[in-house]
């Protein structure tokens, strides 16, 4: 733990945005899934849409969270880069599977995304662990 007076450095404030930027997404885009529902060929693809949609909504406060609370985290950083991550592969997947969808260019833009942020959170806050390491005593 870091203690409560602990400046906010440069790379803590990296992940803090790359966080905030995810829970921004999650919330807004996880809202308009549940909304929209899936496709309207089977019930079964309704169900399931909405319900990850729900998960996608709820990871928002979390994320968040963790922006908020970022001198104090540690490992929890890492493992909400993965989804992230997994989201873009997914995006992949679909767009080998099906093609780009319409426009092309904000999907596009929205797998990088989903490839760069991960990455920019990983570094970012490895350099800010590595930054309040205090060196051992001789």
């Amino acid at each position: 733990m870091m203690a409560a007076g602990a400046p906010v450095t440069a790379a803590h404030t990296i992940v803090r945005v790359c966080l905030l930027l995810a829970a921004a997404i999650a919330l807004g885009d996880g809202l308009q899934q549940l909304a929209q529902g899936g496709p309207a060929d089977t019930a079964d693809a309704d169900n399931t849409h909405r319900f990850l949609a729900g998960v996608y909504v709820g990871w928002a406060p979390l994320f968040a969270w963790v922006a908020a609370t970022i001198r104090w985290q540690g490992v929890l950083v890492y493992f909400l880069a993965v989804p992230i991550f997994l989201g873009g592969i997914g995006r992949l997947v679909s767009f080998a599977r099906d093609g780009l969808p319409s426009p092309a260019g904000v999907f596009l833009a929205s797998a990088l995304l989903e490839f760069i942020l991960p990455v920019v959170i990983v570094w970012a806050h490895s350099t800010a662990l590595r930054s309040r390491r205090v060196p051992a005593a001789a």
